[in-house]
C-alpha cells in the first residue's frame, strides 16, 4: 500500500537528513590524511573484544587507523572519532551484534553520531557511561533489547538532536516511568518511543510540551490514555506527529487544530469517537498525510473533498464516517493540481455513487472504497486514473457493467470488485494494456468471462479469484500462458472438461488451489501428479474426478488444507503422511470409493483438527494413536468400520464434532466420552452399540445455558455433515457450527434415560429412537429450551408423558411412537401444534387430541357443554338408575344368601364355613356401598340417600 510505503520512507528520509547535518562537522575519510587518536583506537579495539559478531560485520577493525573502519568515521581537521555507524544491515538477527557494550566507548569524547539500532544487547540495561558522551547530537538504540527503566541515565546529553529508543522486535523493550528526564534536550527535534511502555502516561503531554524545538514526534503504541483535550498545548515546531495504536478512548483535542505545520498525523488504532473536525484540514495547508483509520470516528468527511486538495495520503478505512460521495458538486474535486497519491475510505458507511469527477485525481496510485455501502456502476472515467496500482472497490452495491476503460490502466497491479451486484461480460478489451496486472477480485458477482479460446493475456498474472463467475463450459485454455500463479480460485464457475493435460505445468509455484463445484473430468493426477512444494490448500471437492489420491500430496510440507471429497476417487488412503507435514490441519475425502483401512501414519500430523472420511468402503479399526491428535472434527460416518467406539478423553479435549453412525462398532460407550466438554455434536447412530447411555453425559458443558459459546473456535470455515434430524436426513455445512445435537438411535441401548441429559440446555436435536430403553420419559425433559427435534420412537419407554414437554416452545418435530407410553397427551402450549397422530402410535395407553381415543372423563367433560337444565336432568336419572342397580344386585346377593343359609343345616362344617364367609361378605359389601356410592356423589353432584 501506498501510505505504508510512505511511512517507511519517512524515518530514512529522516535518517537522510541528520547525516547530512552530521557531516557538515565529518567529512569523508577517503580525504583525510590524519589518523585516528590512539586512545580513541584502543577504546574501540577494547569496545569490539566484548561484542559477539557472528557475521563478522567488525573484520576490518585491525589495521592502525581506526578511521578506515566499518562504521567509524573521523575529522579530517584533528582525527577524532565522530560517527559510530553499527546499526544491523540485515532484516532480521544473523546479521546482529551482540554481547556487552563495554564502557571503554566513552574515551570518544568527540562523539556526535552513534547507532547501535537493531541489534541485539538484551542482556543489559542502558549504559549509564553514555552520559558522559556530551556531545552526541544523534543517538538511535533502536531495537537493541536494552531492559530496565529510563530515567537519568541520558540526562548529560543537552546536545541531542536526534534521540530514538524504540522497539519494534519481539523481545521486551525498556521502560519509561514518566517523560520528565526529557526536559534538559531543549534542542532535539526528533523523538521516536515507539512501543516502549509509559508506565504513568497522565502527564506526557506536558512534558513532551516543553521540547519546543521537536518536530518529529514518534509515540507509537506506548499506552498512552489521555490527551488532555482542555490542556492549552504549543507544539509550534511540529512537523510529524504519530500518536497510533494508543488507547486515548476520547474525542480529538482541540489543541491538534494549532499544528500549523504539520505535515504527517497517524492517530490510527486509537479507539477515538465522536465527529472528526474539519478544521484540522482547513488550518493545515502543508498537511500530505493524515491517517485516522480503526477507530471509531463520525461525520460527513467527504461532502466537500477540497480539504483534501493538498493531502497525498488520506486514510480513514474502519470508522463510522457516513454520507454521501454522490454529492460531491462538479468543481468540487477540481483542486488545480491534485497531489492525492492514497484514498482508502473502506469499512464506513459510506453511500451514493462514485462520482465521474474521480478520474481529475491523476496521481492517484491507491483507492479502496470497499466495504461500504455505494452503489451505482462504476464510472467509465475510473480509466483516467493513469497512475492507478491497486484499485479496491469490493463488499459494495455497485452494479452494472465493468467498464472496459479499465482496460486502458497500464500501471494497474491489483483490482478487486468482488461480492457487488456487477454483471454482464467481460472481455479481452477489459485486459488490453494491462501488462502490471499480478491479483484479480471477480468473485460472488453475476460475470461472464468471455474471451476467445487462443487469446494470450499481456500480463503473467499471480493471483486469481473468479469464483461463482461464469468461466466455462470449457477450460479456459488462457491460463497456460501463465507461469507466475500462486493462487487460483475458480469454484462454481461451470467448468464442465476434461482435466487438460497441460496444467500441471503452470501450478508448480501454486499455493492455493480452488476448482471445486465444477464438473471436472479425468484422472485427479493430471492436476496433483507432480510435486508441489509450495502448496497450502487444495479443494477440488464436488466434481467428478477418478483415480487414487496421489502420494505427491505427502512430499507438500507446507499443506494445510486437502478437501477432495465428493469425487469417485478410488485405492487406499496415501501411507505416506510424513512428521515434517507440520502445517496440515484439515483432511477431507469423503463421499468417495476408498477402502482399506485408516493409515498409522496419518498419526504423524500432529496438528491435524479435522479428519472427514465419511461415506466411503474403510474397514479395520480405527488406530489408537488418532486419540492422541488434537482432533476438532471426526467424520467416520457410513463406512465399515468394526471394534468398539474409541475412548476419546482426556488427550482430545477440543473435539467439538464426531461422527460414527452406519457403521458395525460394537461395545458399550466408553465413559472417556465425558471428558469432551467442547463437545456440541455426537451420533453414534446406526452402530451394534449396547449397555446404556453413561450418567456422565452430562458433563458436555458446552451444552450448557451458562456457557461461554465461541461458534468460530479453531476452524471458522465450517464443515459437511449429514445430521439425522426432524426425521430426516440434512446438510449441515457452515451452520453445523451454531448445531447443538446428541444422536444415538438405531443401536442396542438399555436402560433408562439419564435425568442429567435435561441439563443440556442448549441441545437443539436428540434421537434416541430404536434402541431398547425402558423406563420414563425425564420429568425435566422440558429444561431443553432449545430443543427443535426430539425422537424417542420405537423404544420401550412407559410412564405417562411429562407435563412440562409442553414448555418446548422451539419444538417442532416429535416422535414417540411405539413405546408403551399411558396416560392423556399434553395438549396446551406449544404442544398442541403438533397434532399428527403418528407422534403418538404404537402407544396403546395414550389417549386424548390428536389420537381418536378419548380419555376417562371426556364423555362427561362432553356433557358439560350442553345446556345447564338438560345436564341436570340427565345426571339425576342416571343418579336414580344406579341406585337401582345397586340396589337391585343387593336383593339377588341376599336371596343367595337365605339359600345358603337354609343348606347350613345339613352339615356342622358347612355352617361354621358359612357364618365365617357371610361375616367377611357383610363387611366388603358395606365398606363397597360407602364407596360405590362417594363415588357416584363426586361423579354425577347428586346427595347421598340413606
Amino acid at each position: 500500500m501506498a501510505f505504508n510505503f510512505y511511512i517507511r520512507l519517512v524515518p530514512s528520509l529522516l535518517n537522510a537528513l541528520f547525516v547530512i547535518q552530521v557531516m557538515e562537522f565529518s567529512h569523508c575519510k577517503v580525504l583525510t590524511n590524519i589518523s585516528c587518536i590512539g586512545t580513541e583506537r584502543e577504546a574501540l579495539l577494547e569496545f569490539k573484544r566484548d561484542l559477539i559478531d557472528p557475521s563478522r560485520r567488525l573484520q576490518s577493525w585491525i589495521n592502525k587507523d581506526c578511521c578506515e573502519w566499518e562504521g567509524v568515521e573521523c575529522s579530517e581537521k584533528n582525527g577524532h572519532v565522530l560517527k559510530l555507524n553499527l546499526r544491523n544491515p540485515c532484516d532480521g538477527l544473523e546479521c546482529s551484534l551482540g554481547g556487552k557494550i563495554h564502557p571503554a566507548l566513552k574515551e570518544l569524547k568527540h562523539l556526535k553520531y552513534l547507532d547501535l539500532s537493531y541489534n541485539n544487547f538484551s542482556t543489559q540495561r542502558i549504559p549509564k557511561f553514555l552520559a558522559s558522551l556530551q556531545k552526541l547530537e544523534y543517538l538511535n538504540l533502536s531495537s537493541v533489547g536494552f531492559h530496565g527503566h529510563v530515567s537519568n541515565q541520558l540526562n548529560n546529553l543537552s546536545s541531542l538532536q536526534y534521540l530514538d529508543l524504540s522497539n519494534s522486535w519481539w523481545w521486551p523493550s525498556i521502560k519509561i516511568e514518566n517523560l520528565r528526564w526529557l526536559s534538559p534536550f531543549l534542542n532535539l527535534k526528533y523523538l521516536d518511543l515507539s512501543y516502549v511502555p509509559l508506565l504513568n502516561s497522565n502527564q506526557w503531554l506536558s512534558s513532551i510540551d516543553m521540547l519546543s524545538s521537536l518536530e518529529f514526534l514518534i509515540l507509537r503504541g506506548c499506552n498512552l490514555e489521555d490527551v488532555s483535550t482542555s490542556l492549552h498545548v504549543n507544539f509550534s515546531s511540529l512537523r510529524f506527529l504519530d500518536l497510533s495504536h494508543n488507547s486515548m478512548k476520547s474525542s480529538i483535542p482541540s489543541w491538534f487544530q494549532n499544528l500549523s505545520k504539520l505535515e504527517h498525523l497517524d492517530l490510527n488504532f486509537n479507539n477515538l469517537q465522536g465527529i472528526f473536525p474539519t478544521v484540522i484540514l482547513e488550518n493545515s495547508r502543508w498537511l500530505r498525510f493524515l491517517d485516522v483509520s480503526r477507530n471509531r470516528l463520525e461525520g460527513e468527511l467527504l461532502k466537500n473533498m477540497s480539504i483534501f486538495c493538498n493531502l497525498q495520503v488520506l486514510n480513514l478505512r474502519s470508522n463510522e464516517f457516513s454520507g454521501t460521495i454522490s454529492d460531491i458538486k462538479d468543481g468540487a474535486l477540481t483542486c488545480g493540481q491534485s497531489y492525492m497519491k492514497t484514498i482508502d475510505v473502506s469499512g464506513n458507511n459510506f453511500s451514493g455513487h462514485i462520482p465521474n469527477k474521480i478520474g481529475n485525481f491523476k496521481n492517484l496510485e491507491f483507492l479502496d472504497l470497499s466495504w461500504n455501502s455505494i452503489s451505482g456502476p462504476i464510472p467509465a472515467s475510473v480509466g483516467q486514473l493513469s497512475s492507478l496500482r491497486k484499485l479496491y472497490l469490493s463488499s459494495n452495491k455497485l452494479s452494472g457493467n465493468v467498464p472496459e476503460s479499465i482496460g486502458r490502466l497500464s500501471n494497474l497491479e491489483v483490482i478487486d470488485i468482488r461480492n457487488n451486484q456487477l454483471d454482464g461480460i467481460v472481455s479481452e478489451l477489459h485486459f488490453v494494456n494491462l501488462t502490471c496486472l499480478i491479483a484479480l477480485y471477480f468473485y460472488s458477482n453475476e460475470l461472464v468471462i468471455n474471451v476467445n479460446a487462443s487469446w494470450v493475456p499481456p500480463f503473467q498474472i499471480q493471483v486469481i479469484f473468479m469464483s461463482n463467475c461464469k468461466v466455462g463450459p470449457r477450460f479456459p485454455s488462457w491460463l497456460r500462458t501463465q507461469r507466475n500463479i500462486s493462487v487460483l480460485y475458480m469454484s462454481n464457475v461451470s467448468i464442465s472438461d476434461e482435466v487438460p493435460y497441460w496444467l500441471p505445468d503452470i501450478l508448480t509455484n501454486i499455493e492455493r488451489l480452488d476448482l471445486s463445484s465444477n464438473m471436472l473430468k479425468g484422472d485427479i493426477s493430471r492436476i496433483l501428479g507432480k510435486k508441489m512444494p509450495l502448496l497450502r490448500l487444495v479443494s477440488l471437492f464436488g466434481n467428478n474426478l477418478s483415480g487414487s489420491i496421489p502420494n505427491s500430496l505427502c512430499m507438500s510440507v507446507e499443506l494445510s488444507f486437502l478437501d477432495l471429497s465428493k469425487n469417485q476417487l478410488f485405492g487406499r488412503l496415501p501411507l505416506c503422511w510424513r512428521k515434517s507435514q507440520v502445517n496440515l490441519e484439515w483432511i477431507s475425502l469423503g463421499g468417495n470409493r476408498l477402502d482399506g483401512q485408516i493409515p498409522d501414519s496419518l498419526c504423524h500430523l500432529k496438528r491435524l483438527g479435522v479428519l472427514g472420511l465419511h461415506a466411503n468402503g474403510l474397514n479395520g479399526v480405527l488406530p489408537k494413536c488418532l486419540l492422541k491428535l488434537d482432533l476438532v472434527y471426526l467424520d467416520l460416518s457410513d463406512n465399515q468400520l468394526i471394534g468398539g467406539v474409541p475412548p476419546f478423553g482426556w488427550h482430545s479435549q477440543s473435539f467439538r464434532i464426531i461422527n460414527f453412525e452406519r457403521n458395525y462398532l460394537t461395545g458399550d460407550i466408553p465413559l472417556q466420552l465425558c471428558h469432551l466438554a467442547n463437545l456440541q455434536y455426537l451420533s453414534l447412530a446406526h452402530n451394534n452399540i449396547f449397555g446404556g447411555i453413561p450418567l456422565c453425559f452430562n458433563n458436555f458443558s458446552q451444552m450448557w445455558a451458562n456457557s461461554t459459546f465461541t461458534p468460530h473456535g479453531r476452524f471458522p470455515l465450517g464443515f459437511s455433515v449429514m445430521v439425522n434430524t426432524k426425521g430426516t436426513s440434512l446438510e449441515f455445512t457452515t451452520s453445523l457450527r451454531y448445531l447443538f445435537s446428541i444422536d444415538l438411535s438405531s443401536n442396542a441401548l438399555d436402560g433408562q434415560i439419564p435425568k442429567g441429559l435435561t441439563r443440556l440446555a442448549r441441545l437443539q436435536n436428540l434421537n434416541l429412537s430404536q434402541n431398547k430403553l425402558i423406563g420414563e420419559i425425564p420429568l425435566d425433559i422440558g429444561n431443553l429450551r432449545d430443543l427443535e427435534s426430539l425422537d424417542l420412537s420405537n423404544n420401550k419407554l412407559s410412564g405417562e408423558i411429562p407435563p412440562s414437554i409442553s414448555n418446548l416452545d422451539s419444538l417442532s418435530y416429535l416422535d414417540l411412537s411405539f413405546n408403551n407410553l399411558f396416560g392423556p397427551i399434553q395438549s396446551n402450549n406449544h404442544l398442541s401444534t403438533l397434532n399428527d397422530q403418528s407422534v403418538y402410535r404404537g402407544n396403546n395407553g395414550l389417549c386424548g387430541a390428536p389420537l381418536l381415543k378419548n380419555c376417562t372423563g371426556d364423555e362427561h367433560n362432553d356433557m358439560d357443554k350442553q345446556d345447564s337444565h338438560s345436564t341436570s336432568e340427565d345426571e339425576s336419572n342416571k343418579g336414580d338408575s344406579v341406585v337401582s342397580w345397586f340396589y337391585t344386585r343387593l336383593v339377588v346377593g341376599f336371596a343367595m344368601a337365605i339359600l345358603g343359609f337354609c343348606g347350613m343345616f345339613f352339615k356342622q362344617s358347612w355352617r361354621f364355613s358359612y357364618f365365617r364367609a357371610a361375616d367377611k361378605i357383610v363387611e366388603t359389601l358395606s365398606i363397597a356401598r360407602v364407596m360405590i356410592v362417594l363415588w357416584f356423589k363426586r361423579t354425577l353432584h347428586f346427595p347421598l340417600r340413606n
